[in-house]
């Protein structure tokens, strides 16, 4: 009896030694690295997360399973096993409990150690490893991201986990985290008075986003491409970039087309406002997110040659410049007074169409 028990112990042991090194280019690419930040705090964390859960579910599934079954804890004591899981790294397999480990909850915590710009080089691979772990990031956590990264002027890195959304599970399919991004986008140039680098970038980072769209279904309905509160921020940026830094000259007649698309997806009814015994804070503020791009849009691009060069275009800009202006006015109005702070962007719209 003694002899077949160490027989499959070793035969376990031989087996599990023999995965390790036949898998673990398998096994590496499953498993996030890390950049070294000046946050200590944000280290360790980021650390304690790719010791606890990341390697553990970027191993084999011989490996992990062997880590998490209680009748192998015993063995792991007793025999530990070392792993290569990189060219220069290796990893101890030991018992592991499932209650034990990082929970979805105490994502926001690391997500709020990243404050500097180069914190947010570690956010898709920390996004990588959630996503390979079966750890599901939420609609909402991915918008209080969004506008969190704004802050530091690095949503090109939000573009980049929605690129390799396979990865990250970040889909731009998502209608409120595409508004809330390209709402941001607006707002990076619009902080920056619509001068300067940021506005290129914003601009950049909108195609982008858009080139990755294309790789979803060409569906108006589901794909944000199509969608107005997108082409409208698109004509924005482009109209905001030429006067900015080709004195109102439309290269490529990127900012013509824009406006052409925009008028074609024209349709004043999404703008209509939602009256009083209907009022919904959040739907009114996902409305006004949507159409504070356009209007801008709108407003910018008759200032371009191209545009403005276009008689009869310049006409059809100006009456949807004021369409909008009005169905905003009513939208406004038909907000309670006393819910009108639970509307974030109100005051921002109300600003907006008050300089017409």
């Amino acid at each position: 009896m003694a002899q077949n028990a160490m027989g499959r112990l070793f035969q376990w042991q031989r087996t599990s030694r023999l995965a390790t090194f036949s898998q673990v280019r398998n096994a590496s690419s499953a498993i996030p690295v890390f950049s070294p930040t000046a946050s200590t705090e944000l280290n360790q964390a980021l650390d304690y997360w790719r010791q606890d859960l990341f390697i553990p579910f970027g191993l084999p599934r011989r490996q992990r399973t062997s880590m998490f079954k209680e009748k192998h804890a015993h063995r792991l004591q007793d025999e530990p096993i070392t792993v290569k899981i990189r060219e220069n790294e290796e990893y101890t397999l030991r018992p592991l409990d499932f209650a034990s480990l990082p929970k979805s909850k105490d994502i926001i915590d690391v997500l709020r150690l990243m404050e500097a710009a180069n914190d947010y080089q570690n956010l898709v691979p920390f996004m990588s490893g959630l996503w390979n772990s079966q750890m599901r990031v939420t609609p909402a956590r991915w918008q209080y991201l969004i506008r969190k990264v704004a802050s530091t002027g690095r949503l090109s890195i939000i573009v980049e986990c929605a690129r390799q959304g396979h990865r990250t599970g970040l889909s731009l399919e998502n209608q409120d985290i595409t508004t809330r991004l390209f709402y941001e986008l607006h707002r990076m140039a619009q902080d920056a008075e619509y001068k300067g680098h940021q506005v290129t970038e914003a601009l950049k980072s909108a195609k982008n986003a858009v080139e990755v769209m294309d790789s979803y279904p060409a569906i108006p309905a589901t794909n944000p491409k199509y969608q107005s509160y997108v082409i409208g921020t698109l004509l924005e940026l482009s109209a905001a970039r030429a006067a900015d830094k080709f004195e109102g000259k439309d290269q490529g007649n990127e900012v013509l087309n824009y406006t052409k698309k925009l008028l074609a997806r024209w349709n004043v009814e999404d703008f209509k406002a939602i009256p009083k015994n209907a009022f919904d804070a959040e739907v009114v503020d996902q409305r006004l997110i949507k159409a504070i791009p356009i209007f801008k849009g709108l407003e910018l691009c008759g200032s371009i040659d191209s545009v403005s060069a276009d008689k009869e275009l310049r006409i059809v800009v100006s009456q949807r410049l004021n369409e909008l202006r009005g169905a905003l006015s009513k939208q406004l109005e038909r907000i309670p007074k006393d819910s009108f702070d639970k509307v974030p962007h109100a005051k921002a719209a109300k600003a907006l169409i008050a300089r017409g």
